[in-house]
């Protein structure tokens, strides 16, 4: 069940109509509806996420239950070295137990097994069948948040078994993000939720926006790209660089997309998520571009890697190891592949190169309005480089292989001849459109706020002619969201 699928609609109509207007009508004490809404609604989360594989539920009920008790012991010890011990125990079990054997033990062995089997002739290690859990990268971030910042004593330990179960397995953000912590969604759980206080039209802006987002543009264009990378050798330089950018701008229509829709269903229940992407093709640098891409996971790292490390409180060479060494772990966050490993420490390489330059030419701090000739060409040519330094690493992300990437690679800058279609033109320019044409939008809107009022009767009455173009305009098979394998 995603978002984009019939299936889910009527999923959360069920949900949505049962919070306001079976509770409501059935309790009248606050605190017990409450309590009710909050087992409904982590039964619905369960139910969401068992939905693709019944087992799913087991492994994410004891992660759960491993992080509940170990916030419980550590805000009731008070020797240092046990609850450090605690911590640890939280960590080796998620990181190692839960997060290393479903999502990297195949990689390691094979790794393992690529060195050892021409030395001994077998492999050191067996392969095993593993699924790989849905957002299983997600919501482990998410519940080691919380045991850390009980250990730091930034927040109380939670001693509700259903509010803490609901934190990790909220379904509209479980399987794909944001990554919420702790200390911002919790405290929703103790407000008292009203149907007046809910911004509809908001929240069905921000739904409507990622479902065009996801099941028009990005499954659009997901034929071509995947065809393209399945075979780069058999496919013209002018095919590779379309399917470099169109991979790259696919997993943020993709990914972004799916983060709105999240917004947007999480705001219907009355509760909010954090922002996760801010127009980052708009970025003039690298360290700006992650400031603005995926954000929830790029906060949680500075929180807990970068700042842990030392952040840029120690000296220029340990900052700069720092940086990079939070990208590498973004990286290997992301995929158990050699692709995804060289994908974070190319972007850390890149991150630490933008730093030398910045030391070499510190910037000039002038007045936010003066203003020169050159501005629009400059920020033109920073745009475009560092978007270009996005697809090009966006090509490790996206190959199957390590040996298709560096095919890829290589036929870019080889001029290789070969196969390419009229429809990836197509699919390029009409995507490169609309992703920019969203982009200028966005920054009048919220980085200019020129954005104009539209009447209520006016925005209702025209939602039937938007579910009818977007029915007509969504491809027949829907595509899994690309960060479901994360």
């Amino acid at each position: 069940m995603i978002f984009s699928d019939f299936e889910y609609f009527v999923f959360f109509l069920f949900v949505f109509f049962t919070v306001w207007y079976l509770f409501p009508a059935i309790f009248s004490n606050q605190s017990r509806e409450t309590r009710i809404l909050h087992i409904f609604l982590l039964i619905s989360s369960y139910f969401f996420y068992m939905s693709w594989d019944y087992r799913f539920g087991a492994l994410i009920l004891l992660s759960t239950a491993i992080d509940y008790y170990v916030g419980l012991k550590l805000s009731q010890e008070t020797r240092e070295k046990v609850r450090y011990y605690l911590l640890l125990f939280s960590l080796i079990t998620n990181l190692v137990f839960i997060l290393g054997f479903f999502k990297y033990y195949n990689f390691l062995v094979t790794s393992i097994n690529t060195v050892t089997n021409p030395m001994f002739g077998a492999d050191a290690l067996p392969i095993l069948k593993i699924i790989l859990p849905a957002g299983i990268s997600f919501f482990t971030f998410q519940s080691l948040s919380y045991t850390i910042d009980v250990y730091r004593k930034e927040i109380p330990a939670e001693k509700d078994f259903i509010r803490f179960a609901l934190f990790v397995s909220f379904f509209p953000q479980l399987v794909a993000g944001p990554i919420v912590t702790a200390r911002t969604f919790m405290p929703q759980l103790y407000s008292p939720k009203k149907l007046e206080d809910i911004e509809f039209r908001v929240a069905i802006r921000f739904f409507i926006l990622g479902y065009f987002k996801k099941a028009v543009l990005s499954d659009m264009v997901a034929p071509t790209i995947d065809t393209i990378y399945a075979d780069p050798s058999g496919h013209h330089a002018y095919a590779l660089i379309i399917a470099a950018v169109l991979g790259g701008i696919q997993v943020y229509l993709d990914f972004s997309g799916y983060s709105d829709m999240a917004i947007g269903s999480a705001m219907l229940l009355g509760y909010k998520l954090p922002t996760n992407f801010n127009l980052p093709f708009l970025a003039t640098s690298v360290s700006g571009f992650w400031r603005r891409w995926h954000m929830t996971l790029n906060s949680w790292l500075r929180d807990y890697i970068y700042i842990p490390m030392g952040g840029s409180r120690v000296i220029s060479v340990r900052r700069k190891f720092n940086l990079w060494f939070t990208m590498f772990v973004s990286g290997v966050w992301h995929g158990a592949q050699w692709t995804f490993v060289f994908w974070g420490s190319l972007n850390g390489i890149f991150y630490v190169l933008e730093e030398i330059w910045r030391e070499w030419f510190p910037i000039k701090k002038e007045n936010a309005t003066t203003k020169h000739w050159y501005d629009a060409p400059l920020w033109l040519f920073q745009n475009l480089f560092n978007s270009s330094v996005f697809f090009f690493g966006g090509v490790f992300f996206r190959s199957l292989t390590w040996e298709n990437a560096w095919i890829h690679i290589r036929g870019i800058f080889t001029f290789q001849a070969g196969q390419i279609r009229p429809y990836m033109w197509k699919d390029f320019l009409w995507v490169l459109f609309f992703l920019y044409l969203g982009h200028a939008i966005g920054y009048l809107i919220f980085e200019k706020g020129k954005g104009k009022q539209i009447p209520a009767s006016l925005e209702f009455a025209l939602y039937p002619i938007v579910f009818l173009v977007l029915n007509l305009a969504t491809p027949e098979n829907s595509i899994p969201f690309i960060y479901f394998q994360f």
